[in-house]
């Protein structure tokens, strides 16, 4: 056998000494975020994160967040047609401003918070909100294909930047003749323009029913997984979630489980299509089984009951079942992995 020489020894030493722990044989994962069976990890650690969804494309900025230990922000693109990657604020062609996504995502990165990207509307006007609509009817569809094509090369490198494909498709009534299979034919169809730019970042993926319906991925998720890594299902928590019995929340989350499902709450509120609901029941459910949430909707409005907070910067618990305050000491709990 070949003697190896001093200098080839020192180098397999020195490569031996900086090798990173196998942690009992459990896998390494180098990726600063990836989904691994049903959960998020940062690196080696499972992680639970929670925070808000947010409007920084209007008014960039969100070091007021840190005050409640916010994980991740979900940020409403209500403009995809006119927001930039870089660049200015700019005034679009309804007369609001719009921050460059890239200043959204480092405020942010500076306040160690993870980016959700997700497109809202079109153009600005509720006639192209995405929500309810099915996606590749919609006059925009070939023009959005582009922009997420875009926007999935710009952020490829910066892997806490998440994609979310769609907000809320489909109808909630299903009256538009959805099925499962349009969602998985819709569906691939964005995942694979993100994966083909060379993408691997966490790639979000909402459910039926204008986000609120489950049952889509306990039919379908563990065959459109097949052949994909880092996709991250989202369920939106009204009334389908908020209504029901505690202990029938449980059981649909375990079934959720039971299946390895990875999901993500992207959004819930108390009130939803003019019903107040007490969302404390679904949240704790949640919290104790370490499932990460956001909660609709982080703006300084006491008119909003949805708001998280006040006029003031305040929690906002007025005539929401103390929504604001009940977020906020859902935030500051101890994370559960």
């Amino acid at each position: 056998m070949k003697q190896l020489s001093l200098t080839s020894l020192l180098f397999l030493l020195i490569l031996a000494c900086n090798k990173e722990p196998d942690n009992a044989g459990q896998p390494v994962y180098t990726d600063q975020y990836s989904i691994v069976e049903n959960k998020i990890y940062n690196y080696n650690n499972p992680v639970q994160l929670i925070g808000a969804n947010a409007f920084h494309v209007f008014a960039t900025g969100s070091s007021d967040m840190n005050g409640w230990n916010m994980d991740i922000a979900r940020e409403v693109v209500g403009n995809v047609k006119q927001v930039r990657l870089t660049g200015n604020a700019i005034l679009d062609a309804n007369g609001a401003y719009l921050h460059a996504l890239q200043a959204i995502v480092d405020s942010n990165r500076i306040n160690n918070r993870i980016t959700l990207l997700c497109p809202f509307r079109w153009n600005g006007l509720t006639a192209t909100d995405f929500t309810g609509k099915m996606p590749a009817l919609t006059y925009w569809w070939n023009d959005f294909k582009i922009t997420l094509q875009q926007w999935a090369l710009h952020f490829k490198n910066q892997p806490d930047v998440w994609l979310e494909v769609w907000n809320e498709p489909y109808r909630f009534d299903r009256t538009d003749g959805y099925t499962d299979e349009t969602w998985m034919s819709d569906m691939n169809e964005l995942v694979s323009i993100i994966r083909n730019t060379g993408n691997k970042n966490i790639i979000v993926v909402p459910c039926a029913e204008q986000g609120q319906d489950e049952s889509v991925l306990l039919n379908k998720a563990t065959q459109f997984l097949q052949n994909k890594n880092n996709i991250l299902f989202d369920i939106h928590a009204y009334e389908k979630w908020l209504l029901p019995q505690a202990a029938n929340i449980g059981n649909r989350l375990q079934q959720l489980k039971q299946l390895n499902l990875p999901v993500i709450f992207g959004e819930t509120a108390p009130i939803n299509a003019g019903a107040l609901m007490n969302p404390s029941a679904f949240l704790d459910s949640v919290y104790k089984r370490g499932m990460s949430v956001l909660g609709w909707v982080w703006k300084y409005d006491g008119n909003d009951a949805d708001a998280l907070l006040n006029a003031q910067g305040l929690p906002n618990n007025d005539s929401n079942n103390n929504w604001g305050g009940m977020f906020r000491t859902l935030c500051l709990k101890p994370r559960k992995p």
